[in-house]
Formats: structure tokens, sequence, C-alpha cells
């Protein structure tokens, strides 16, 4: 196979050996990609910074025959999250985020919005204040459940087909299906008030918007539970790096304007 090329996001990388990595990147015409950069690990690497978690890079890689990892050529940087340094709160983002991705996405699997979605969240995470992180974290975990087909259009209801924006509340079943208050019955995880809101904003606004929204921390606090329900499972367990998130959780019970 010749030489690929095509900008890519870095997940995570690994040691390998005394001198090598192996890289995990998601790139926008492969999915996700393993390789090995050779000599990453020396202290003059010619990769300096671009193996960075969410450093965006065009990367050029060979893929042999029957290996599942491939050779790196060149990575070059393109957008860097880590220019003008990151805080201990955007660092556990980063971490959470590159972890969900790794786990969720399928090997070699292209898909151009989840990219476009990945490069719209880190520049809203850079701009946004600590205390709006766990709101962008909510709204990725939202779309990365709807880009990936693991979450049905929130708009309308599943049975009747009923046009939902308008809607006080929904009613959510176990697998996230969303229903209406006549065919739910009134029976799942009901989703109403500002909780509700907060989901309309996220299905209907950029990240960049969205964080300029009021958000109450007791919706966020309901949003979260049930979308951290939903990711469970489908992983059929928790994620390492949740545990990260902890420290993005306000003293306060609301948090007003953001940005």
């Amino acid at each position: 196979m010749p030489l690929q090329e095509t900008d890519a996001f870095v997940l995570r990388t690994y040691s390998l050996r005394e001198a090598d990595k192996i890289c995990l990147f998601f790139a926008r015409e492969s999915g996700k990609v393993r390789g090995v950069a050779r000599g990453a690990r020396r202290l003059h690497s010619r990769y300096g910074a671009s193996l960075e978690a969410f450093t965006e890079v065009s990367l050029v890689y060979f893929q042999q025959e029957n290996r599942e990892l491939v050779s790196i050529s060149s990575c070059d940087i393109l957008r860097s999250p880590w220019r003008a340094g990151v805080s201990s709160e955007r660092l556990a983002v980063y971490h959470y985020l590159s972890e969900l991705i790794a786990e969720f996405l399928p090997e070699q699997e292209p898909n151009e919005r989840i990219y476009r979605l990945i490069g719209a969240t880190l520049r809203a995470i850079e701009d946004a204040s600590a205390e709006r992180l766990l709101a962008l974290v909510r709204y990725f975990e939202i779309w990365l459940l709807k880009l990936s087909g693991f979450c049905p259009d929130w708009r309308h209801c599943a049975e009747c087909d009923a046009h939902l924006m308008e809607a006080g509340a929904i009613w959510l079943t176990p697998e996230g299906v969303p229903q209406c208050a006549d065919c739910s019955g009134r029976v799942g995880d009901l989703l109403t008030g500002p909780a509700w809101t907060m989901v309309l904003q996220i299905l209907t606004l950029p990240p960049q918007s969205f964080l300029t929204m009021s958000a109450d921390w007791r919706a966020l606090h309901q949003v979260g539970g049930l979308v951290v329900r939903l990711i469970q499972r489908v992983l059929e367990r928790e994620l390492r790096s949740y545990q990260f998130l902890d420290r993005l959780r306000p003293v306060e019970s609301t948090v007003t304007r953001g940005g």
C-alpha cells in the first residue's frame, strides 16, 4: 500500500521498547489508526511536541499488508492545544475525552462529522472558563452518542414521530429511546424543565454558542447521569478516566453565564 496522508488528532501514546512509541490517532480519512513512531522517545526526536494528546497533525503513514500497526513517516502540527499551556481542569477533560473516543469508536472507520465535532469541541474548550468545561463534556458525549449511532434522534418521539422540540418533557427508555408522554405512559427517565432545555441547546447549537447559554448545575447533573448510563451501557463498563472529571464539579448549585 502506498503512503497515506491525512489530517488526524492524536488520541494517546504508549511506550514501545527504549526509543519508540505506539500512537493512536483519529484520522479524517481513515478513522482510528494505530502506528509506530520510531525514535519518538529520544531526547531530540524529530516528532517534537506533535504527539501530544489532541494535537491536530498532518499525518503520513505506510501500512503493510497483514500488519495492524502502521509505520509513521511524518507527523506535523496543524493545531495544538498545548502551546499556551493547559490547566489541570482542561487536562482532566483531555484525558477523559481521549479515552472515550479510543474506546467508543471502531478501528479504521472514518467519520467526518465526528472529526469535525472533535475539532469544534477542542476550540470551545480552549475558550471556556473552568466552570463551563463539564457542560462541554456533556455536549461532546451527547453528540458522540448521536453521530456513532447509539442514540436516536431526541427531537422526535420514536413511537409516533411527534415533534418533541416544543414539548415540556420527554421520557427515555433504558436504551435512550425518546418518547412523548402518551407513548411512554410517563415511564422511564424523565427530562423536563432546565435539563430538557439544555439537551435542546446541545442538539441545536455549535459548542461555542452553547457556551454562552445559562447552565443550571442541577440540570447538568441530571443530563450527565443519563448520558453516562448510556455510555456505560454501550461500553459495558465505566471509563477509568471518568474519575478525573470530579475536579470539574462546581461548588455552587448554579453556574450562571460562562464563556
